[in-house]
């Protein structure tokens, strides 16, 4: 019986270590499974935080919505004159340009599109969290269709990171990030899309402006994104979207970017100058070099500007630069022609010396200029006056962009109508928003046209006169 009893007490220890044994085996079991659960969780969660998601968790909080209204005004057509018997009027209406925008820093400095702020009566950004804010307008370039905005915020605003525009790779990935559209009304995150760098130092003209060194790229790009960001791979600013080339008018993968690079040099002279003003080189005649003309000069294809006219103790004329010599690359940038001259030249740096490469009579030189000073004032021939670009402090005194008289030589030119202190703003329909600009618009009507309608204003009067040309002067 006692052995019984133990062989008993024996078989049920042994079925309770069994059972042990069950239980903790469909324990670890039940453990592993939700661990190897968790672990597939987190390696396809990681696998989702690809590098292009880190770029846009960094990039897209500084990317902001701007919507600018501006008014215009229309008269009663002929036909609605006619037809209706309508008395002649001016019909005024509001309309809005939305597009996008990069906060350069934590003051709350907006980077964009001058022609998605252009003539605005008033100017709201939205941010990324939905707050909505007065813009004010600080400057922009219109040659280089940038603007620089202004908001209060009352604390610091997410920024961008700058990134390096000369060290992009054709083919490495970039992201576009803005809101075309208007997608981000009532939601205020960025759209973002992605692709490569195409090609870098695309040229061409959009409108009156002259773009020399574009970003190319097949990220999607629509109407609202232009003043948005293009981002590498880091989320750093590579590039400003400004324009599509498209059939449709919507994408067909090739848009473009401002490069960052020129962009922050176009920033740099608006807050210190209020505007750009293009360095002074001195070399005021420029031609293009067509195929008859390089053959005359033993030059193997047309490209490059000649040189007409160097004034003398200037920058050029310091460097060996002639009259005739081709001037083929400037600062690393070929050169092909008048407009990519004139557009590289405008941002070059002062004290910094400049790499230049000529022709002169068949053989290929190298020299280099270093340039001092500022495009100030200008003297338009047969004018009898010097003109002005006005500083910031002076530019706060008048209602718009514009340039002022600061001289008037006696029975000359324009000395009978126009004053000292007289504040150019227009020519013809024209906004004049520079002195650089004036130069250009002038130049451009003198070659088409013979005359044109001057708008001034003098203290605090608007007025307007007409000019007339004759061949070798001005004249009114």
């Amino acid at each position: 019986m006692i052995y019984l009893r133990h062989r008993y007490s024996y078989i049920l220890l042994l079925s309770l270590c069994a059972f042990s044994i069950y239980v903790g085996l469909r324990c670890e079991n039940a453990y592993s499974a939700e661990f190897r659960g968790q672990e597939t969780q987190e390696a396809v969660t990681a696998s989702r935080q690809t590098a292009i998601v880190t770029a846009v968790t960094h990039a897209s909080p500084a990317i902001v919505n701007i919507s600018a209204i501006r008014t215009v005004e229309t008269r009663t057509s002929f036909v609605e004159w006619w037809f209706w018997d309508d008395i002649p009027y001016r019909r005024r209406r509001s309309l809005r340009e939305v597009g996008s925008g990069i906060i350069i820093d934590k003051k709350g400095h907006i980077l964009t599109n001058h022609h998605v702020i252009r003539d605005a009566d008033s100017i709201t950004v939205t941010i990324s969290d939905g707050r909505e804010f007065a813009a004010q307008v600080i400057g922009f370039d219109y040659l280089a269709d940038l603007a620089l905005l202004k908001v209060d915020a009352g604390a610091a605003l997410p920024e961008i990171q700058w990134g390096d525009s000369d060290t992009l790779l054709i083919g490495e990935w970039v992201v576009a990030i803005g809101n075309p559209f208007n997608l981000s009304i009532g939601d205020a995150q960025p759209t973002v899309t992605v692709g490569i760098v195409s090609a870098t130092q695309r040229a061409f003209a959009v409108e009156d402006r002259y773009h020399e060194d574009l970003i190319q790229t097949d990220a999607s790009i629509n109407p609202g994104n232009s003043g948005g960001a293009l981002v590498n791979i880091h989320g750093q600013l590579i590039g400003i979207n400004t324009v599509i080339r498209s059939t449709s008018g919507g994408s067909q993968g090739v848009g473009f970017a401002i490069p960052v690079n020129k962009a922050r040099k176009v920033i740099q002279q608006i807050l210190e100058y209020g505007s750009v003003l293009p360095p002074y080189l001195g070399i005021n005649e420029i031609q293009p070099v067509t195929e008859d003309l390089a053959e005359k000069l033993s030059m193997s294809h047309n490209t490059g500007i000649l040189v007409s006219e160097v004034e003398k103790r200037s920058p050029a004329a310091d460097a060996g630069i002639k009259r005739g010599d081709v001037i083929t690359e400037v600062a690393g940038y070929r050169i092909k022609g008048e407009d990519d001259f004139k557009t590289i030249t405008r941002l070059l740096l002062l004290y910094q010396p400049t790499a230049c490469e000529l022709i002169r009579r068949g053989k290929k030189r190298q020299t280099e200029f270093t340039l001092k000073t500022l495009e100030w004032d200008y003297t338009p021939s047969g004018w009898g006056i010097t003109l002005s670009q006005p500083d910031k402090a002076m530019a706060r005194k008048y209602r718009q962009p514009g340039i002022i008289v600061t001289n008037v030589e006696r029975e000359r030119g324009l000395s009978d109508v126009l004053k000292r202190g007289d504040f150019i703003y227009q020519i013809d329909d024209i906004k004049i928003h520079s002195l650089e600009f004036f130069k250009i618009v002038v130049d451009e009507l003198i070659r088409t046209q013979s005359g044109m309608q001057l708008y001034f204003e003098r203290n605090g009067v608007d007025k307007t006169i007409p000019i007339t040309f004759n061949r070798n002067n001005r004249r009114r």
